[in-house]
């Protein structure tokens, strides 16, 4: 099959193109410049110009472009979208509902949400690692003293989300917020956000935040609130468990954001996503996850990643993190800021249960999600 890949140069680009190639497809990479998720006329006969010149069979890409799915449509061509990304606001979309779109989404909340929306073509599939790129990369392993941390935590701490430069909320609004801010911090694999936003609460938040929201899509202004409060709470949490722990250990933070928020903490910088971040994960002895709370179910990426990397991952509970992997054996969840520390602190004093742990996690990486596996069930199921 000949495989039109749209990139927007997202981490995993060569990853999909090379397991693409491996499983016998020929991928025509293009980026063309998008001025608008919609409409862009140019974008467009750029786009479907250079599908028909190179004779391709489908359109493809990580997440989903309202645009290329038009474009689907009148090409009678298929387009599989991979959603890597929550919050996804495209998702919501009319074009979602074209009979020529497929849309395999990681996080089983937002997937049954979309099936209310469009019931065919919509599978629940998690995101992919490439195994064989990080087998072959840390394949002879040696210790690497520069990435050689107690505890890592590679993230942004969203400390520039939209919540944090609204500085003209009501005091009411503002202390019912902060409220519902610090009571989700609490909450593992549950989120009450959306539902504790009364429509009282969302005609006082309309008064201040306008969120122009396209009104063919099929959402509304509390979905966008929603996840504006996920990411300052995202934030909230990420600072203060780092903190926590720093009281006790030494953790590297591995970020572009302000450092200095998390007290206590080494600054490492950014990493490459294809060669340096793995050699932190690697060599950390306890990897923190700590998921974006738009996240509801699924299991973030850079979770896969730690564990396809051989690290030893410590999370936040996630429901389907606790579905595919046994906590305790493969993965090690905590369920508050006290748990967390306990495990922090009992992980570091037990060296050959964290190795066995982070083995096995490593294994069922290697057993179920790979890209090979994943994209064939993508393309069976299309």
């Amino acid at each position: 099959m000949k495989i039109f890949y749209y990139t927007w140069f997202e981490n995993s680009e060569n990853d999909i193109v090379e397991a693409m190639s491996r499983l016998g497809h020929i991928v025509v990479k293009c980026h063309i410049p998008l001025k608008d998720y919609e409409v862009d006329e140019e974008f467009t006969e750029n786009l479907e110009q250079i599908f028909i010149q190179q004779d391709c069979d489908v359109f493809f890409t990580f997440d989903f472009f309202p645009i290329i799915a038009k474009s689907a449509q009148r090409l009678w061509k298929r387009y599989i979208a991979w959603i890597y990304d929550m919050p996804h606001l495209t998702l919501f979309s009319p074009a979602v509902q074209s009979e020529y779109v497929s849309i395999f989404v990681f996080d089983k909340v937002q997937y049954q949400e979309l099936k209310t929306i469009k019931p065919d073509n919509i599978y629940h599939l998690p995101l992919p690692v490439n195994t064989l790129r990080l087998n072959k990369l840390l394949g002879d392993f040696k210790e690497n003293m520069e990435y050689k941390h107690d505890v890592s935590f590679v993230g942004s701490l969203y400390e520039n989300n939209m919540y944090r430069q609204i500085n003209y909320l009501s005091d009411y609004l503002k202390g019912y917020i902060d409220g519902v801010v610090e009571a989700q911090q609490k909450i593992y694999g549950y989120n009450l956000v959306e539902e504790v936003l009364t429509e009282g609460i969302v005609s006082e938040m309309e008064k201040y935040v306008q969120m122009n929201l396209d009104s063919s899509y099929f959402t509304n202004s509390r979905k966008l609130y929603t996840d504006m409060i996920n990411a300052e709470i995202t934030c909230r949490e990420r600072i203060n468990l780092m903190s926590a722990v720093t009281e006790h250990n030494s953790l590297t933070l591995y970020t572009g954001s302000d450092a200095n928020l998390v007290h206590g903490a080494t600054c490492g910088g950014t990493v490459s996503y294809d060669t340096q971040m793995p050699q932190v994960f690697r060599n950390s002895r306890i990897n923190l996850n700590i998921t974006l709370r738009s996240i509801i179910s699924g299991i973030p990426l850079r979770a896969l990643d730690i564990m396809g990397a051989g690290g030893f991952l410590i999370s936040n509970y996630q429901p389907e993190l606790a579905e595919y992997f046994i906590d305790g054996q493969e993965v090690v969840m905590f369920d508050s800021k006290e748990d967390m520390l306990w495990k922090v602190d009992y992980y570091l004093r037990h060296e050959e249960e964290r190795r066995e742990i982070a083995y096995n996690g490593w294994k069922k990486v290697q057993e179920e999600f790979s890209y090979d596996i994943l994209l064939r069930i993508i393309f069976e199921s299309v």
